[in-house]
């Protein structure tokens, strides 16, 4: 699936990303399409155990057990649904607007044997079609990151019951500016927020914060190890994204230079009674 947008800020081509490289990411990475939690230089955790371990540090996060409601916004292939579902006892619904995302989370619970307690449906985390107070918790693993920040928060708070909590990790600039620098990038497309940023984004969607944390120095390891995979694979990604070879130098110089700068963050908010 392609389109003539662009990714903000630059000339590359808008396109259903993960249906193009999600393939080559389950080889070079995990079915978890998210980073991976390290505990220390001497971690020797490989990819699929880190980034379980990063899946499991959330979990108790969401406060919820059995017969409870989850919704998984931005659920890539369900493995965190599945994992989540499994150790808690909840139902999870999990949302995606990729129909190869979905094909593959649904295999995935049916063939863990819950089916009936995982589903997957094409929906637009921005533009959920649910009612108020349809769950009792969301997650959100590193996928608003790919959405309008205010509108999928704004919608993880109307769509959980009040008091119901939203987990969700991102991704800030952490780079080292001034105050007015950062108040003229804020405004660039495809800004990322700054860390101080969270509170006020919560509270305009209705959200409460109770854990705001700066885990970077954990998930940094994944940012290099994710552009060595870029780099490595900058051919078969060239090809199936049809760069010329400008817009190859371009996303390749984006992502390098992504690496120094990022910061994730742990949020824990709940909805306001």
């Amino acid at each position: 699936m392609q389109s003539d947008e662009k990714v903000p800020g630059t000339s590359l081509p808008q396109l259903d990303y993960y249906e193009l490289v999600g393939p080559m990411l389950r080889r070079e990475w995990d079915d978890n399409f998210h980073f991976a939690y390290w505990l220390g230089p001497d971690d020797r955790a490989t990819v699929e155990e880190a980034t379980d371990r990063f899946t499991d540090l959330l979990i108790p996060k969401l406060g919820v057990g059995a017969g409870d409601r989850v919704l998984d916004v931005g659920c890539g292939l369900g493995k965190p649904a599945v994992r989540l579902a499994g150790a808690t006892g909840a139902t999870v619904l999990g949302i995606t607007i990729s129909s190869y995302q979905i094909g593959i989370a649904t295999e995935r619970a049916a063939a863990e044997g819950l089916a009936d307690r995982v589903r997957f449906q094409q929906a637009d985390g921005t533009d959920m079609p649910f009612e108020d107070a349809s769950f009792d918790a969301a997650l959100a693993f590193e996928s608003i990151v790919h959405m309008d920040r205010r509108r999928a928060l704004a919608e993880m708070g109307r769509v959980v019951a009040p008091g119901g909590r939203v987990v969700l990790t991102d991704l800030f600039d952490r780079e080292d500016i001034t105050a007015q620098e950062a108040a003229a990038r804020a405004g660039a497309p495809g800004a990322l927020p700054r860390l101080a940023d969270y509170p006020a984004l919560l509270e305009a969607a209705g959200l409460v914060a109770d854990e705001i944390s700066d885990i970077s120095e954990n998930v940094s390891p994944s940012f290099t190890m994710m552009n060595d995979i870029t780099v490595a694979n900058k051919d078969e990604l060239a090809e199936l994204f049809n760069f010329t070879p400008a817009q190859s130098e371009e996303a390749e110089s984006m992502v390098g230079q992504m690496t120094g700068e990022l910061g994730c963050v742990l949020i824990v908010a709940h909805r306001k009674p």
